[in-house]
């Protein structure tokens, strides 16, 4: 089976878990025999080879990359996401593409920077198209569906606007079926008029189960709490820094690129407590085996963080929020806790009672082994292959 994937952004250009997710489907396809291409956005026109799988990287062929809109003016991020739209400036691009490539199925991800011209050209070759939410952005502007401290409980006359024609596609003339890696994810789209008549399920995004990282654990010691993604104020971090800077008995570890500039001026002030550490942005693998309890505290409504299974894959039990996809990969007082971000007492209670009761939370670990099998990328690979045969049989 050849499967032509379309992501905004592919390895190299990493910055959070969609990328990841893609990169692992793509290269277990590969592993099952089957021929994924990718094709991603880029600043030039190239194709390269990564890992035995073809990427075609496209100009961005707007105003700017998407990934470089933090110092755009407000103009010209108007007339930026107008374009995203609808960008035919990539039709003759994609459909050499998939002249040359002549797909089975086309699976799209995170589109935003393509448009929507990937479904479009699509239907006039007549290729069945699945696709997966893994955030917002055919719904909101920004993609978080975040704006100011709280979630959007719907969207605002400005994505409205620009959501109206991506709107009108979703449908299964266009898209043949869609998957949301978590409920919640498919929920929050069909809830706003989108993907109403479109089969759809739900895949979780997969994870290597490492045998070797269950091992028993017992928490002693000054226990070591680990964030690692976007250190910005959506992702909670406010609130985790308010709480370590309470407790200062266990150690806050955080690991990423930080995005705010009060944060990066207070860690070069060396403001923060002794037990708050920042490290940059390192490897998971590097360090998950050392760390005792993740966290994972977002404010908005996060699709499914995959850190969470990364952890989970070293035995590691998760503390997360009650917000998005979240519950959907915690069992709470099982594989770790959950808590309502806008009651900070929880947080700070939830770290007290692990301190205080180590023996009991290391028992976590016992519970996660047969928990992550559900998000076994071998299970994951399965049922995208089955949702590739549906499309292509109808």
């Amino acid at each position: 089976m050849k499967i032509l994937i379309f992501n905004t952004l592919y390895y190299p250009n990493i910055i959070g878990g969609a990328e990841k997710s893609v990169q692992l489907l793509a290269e277990m396809l590969v592993s099952r025999g089957h021929e994924p291409i990718i094709v991603s956005t880029f600043t030039d026109d190239k194709i390269d080879e990564v890992n035995g799988i073809k990427i075609y990287y496209l100009h961005h062929r707007n105003l700017y990359w998407s990934i470089n809109s933090k110092d755009k003016k407000a103009l010209q991020k108007v007339f930026w996401h107008g374009l995203d739209v609808y960008n035919p400036r990539f039709s003759k691009e994609i459909t050499n593409i998939i002249l040359n490539e002549k797909p089975d199925v086309i699976h799209t991800n995170n589109i935003t920077g393509f448009s929507t011209i990937p479904w479009i050209i699509a239907k006039k070759f007549n290729i069945p198209v699945v696709h997966t939410l893994r955030d917002f952005s055919l719904i909101c502007s920004k993609s978080t569906m975040f704006k100011g401290s709280d979630n959007c409980s719907g969207q605002c006359s400005e994505c409205k606007v620009f959501s109206m024609y991506k709107k009108g596609l979703t449908n299964k003339q266009h898209v043949d079926y869609v998957v949301g890696n978590s409920h919640f994810m498919i929920q929050r789209h069909k809830e706003l008029g989108f993907f109403q008549d479109t089969p759809s399920a739900r895949i979780f995004n997969g994870t290597h189960i490492r045998k070797e990282g269950h091992k028993d654990k017992q928490l002693v010691g000054k226990l070591k709490f680990f964030y690692m993604g976007r250190i910005d104020y959506t992702k909670g971090i406010k609130l985790l820094l308010d709480v370590f800077t309470k407790v200062q008995d266990a150690e806050l570890i955080l690991a990423g690129k930080v995005y705010e500039e009060e944060i990066e001026k207070n860690i070069e002030k060396n403001t923060y407590p002794k037990n708050i550490k920042f490290l940059g942005y390192i490897n998971p693998n590097d360090i998950l085996s050392e760390i005792d309890i993740l966290i994972a505290p977002s404010l908005w409504n996060e699709p499914l963080p995959r850190v969470i299974l990364e952890a989970y894959s070293y035995g590691k039990p998760a503390i997360g929020t009650d917000r998005g996809g979240i519950p959907e990969c915690i069992i709470n007082n099982k594989t770790g806790f959950i808590f309502n971000p806008d009651n900070p007492m929880e947080l700070e209670k939830i770290i007290r009672y692990i301190i205080d009761n180590p023996i009991e939370v290391s028992n976590f670990s016992k519970n996660i082994p047969s928990y992550l099998e559900g998000f076994d990328i071998e299970k994951t690979v399965d049922s995208y292959i089955d949702v590739y045969s549906k499309v292509i049989k109808s």
